[in-house]
């Protein structure tokens, strides 16, 4: 058996019959081609359907057309919250960081709310940490739900660049800034490849200098490693002490792959950012669970103590989490 060092797993999805359904139905139009090339061939056959099957139901039926769908497919893999819990403790996950996402302005879907993770955070305290989803082309609305996720109980924001078509640096994200600032709290960001119909360069690592520059107090964490510019994220991270950088959804064994362009991140992962690289699975769409994936990272030419920090100790300090003895 492998190490049961504790695990912290810094972006989590829930298997709720809620959630699971939630992804196909509110996915924005934009990014309909997931659904037949990228996540749904692995995802389809578990319900019972064709990868074009679930990609003609996205681009064809409304939201609650698809949750009425859906929800009886995908009852057989969802679970319930009290399972999931009794589950993260057994594979030695500490806590889980569960996320929304608001990107009802640029996709016309309004998908679950911010109260429903608040929820969930609220009815598990010791267990999941809840990031709540800002759209912030809405504007004030956004600050105010950023302040009301925050009285909630959620601990954090999410947002894809890519989706909103602005960078990072953009005028419209200040406010937001400015208020996690204010309430201590992290701003996630997608900042990797994207296979919508949107363009990747919104979310090159360079813009998260001028905001880190800008807002050095604030919590930024680079979604998905920044990949393909990752010599650009090193770079930018190891100037800026306030950024941190996850590896949701690739694999950590492809990190210590030559030529597939993360071995920048492995070598100053394990030097000079070993403090500020955290685990994080999105185990869902992966076909592996948050254990097997953690194992990966334990199996990395990586010194010792820094498989802790990644798997652990960063994040904890990162979220304000007492740490445990592990």
């Amino acid at each position: 058996m492998k190490d049961m060092f504790k695990i912290i797993d810094s972006l989590c999805y829930l298997p709720t019959q809620e959630v699971i359904t939630d992804l196909v139905a509110s996915l924005p139009p934009q990014m309909a081609r997931y659904l037949k090339d990228i996540f749904g061939p692995r995802v389809a056959p578990i319900i019972g359907m064709e990868a074009n099957e679930l990609y003609r139901m996205k681009l064809t039926m409304t939201e609650q057309e698809i949750n009425d769908s859906l929800s009886p497919r995908v009852k057989h893999i969802s679970m319930s919250l009290e399972d999931f819990v009794e589950e993260l403790d057994e594979m030695g996950v500490e806590k889980a960081i569960i996320f929304n996402l608001d990107e009802e302005t640029p996709s016309g879907c309004k998908g679950l709310s911010n109260d429903y993770y608040a929820g969930v955070v609220n009815a598990f305290p010791d267990k999941f940490i809840g990031i709540a989803g800002i759209d912030p082309l809405k504007g004030m609305d956004a600050v105010r739900e950023i302040r009301r996720s925050y009285d909630m109980g959620l601990r954090g924001i999410a947002v894809r660049p890519f989706m909103f078509g602005i960078p990072p640096h953009h005028a419209k994200m200040y406010p937001l800034y400015a208020t996690c600032v204010e309430l201590d709290i992290p701003v996630w960001f997608h900042l990797s490849i994207n296979y919508s119909t949107n363009t990747m360069e919104k979310e090159r690592p360079i813009y998260l200098d001028i905001v880190a520059q800008d807002f050095p107090e604030l919590k930024i964490i680079a979604g998905h490693g920044g990949w393909p510019w990752i010599s650009e994220m090193v770079a930018v991270a190891w100037k800026n002490t306030n950024i941190y950088i996850d590896l949701a959804s690739y694999m950590p064994r492809y990190l210590a792959k030559p030529g597939s362009g993360w071995e920048p991140l492995l070598h100053y992962g394990n030097t000079v950012l070993q403090d500020r690289i955290l685990f994080a699975s999105t185990w869902l769409f992966m076909g592996m669970s948050i254990r097997e994936l953690a194992d990966q990272v334990l199996e990395l030419p990586l010194e010792e103590e820094v498989k802790k920090k990644w798997l652990y100790y960063n994040a904890a300090r990162l979220f304000n989490i007492e740490p445990e003895q592990a």
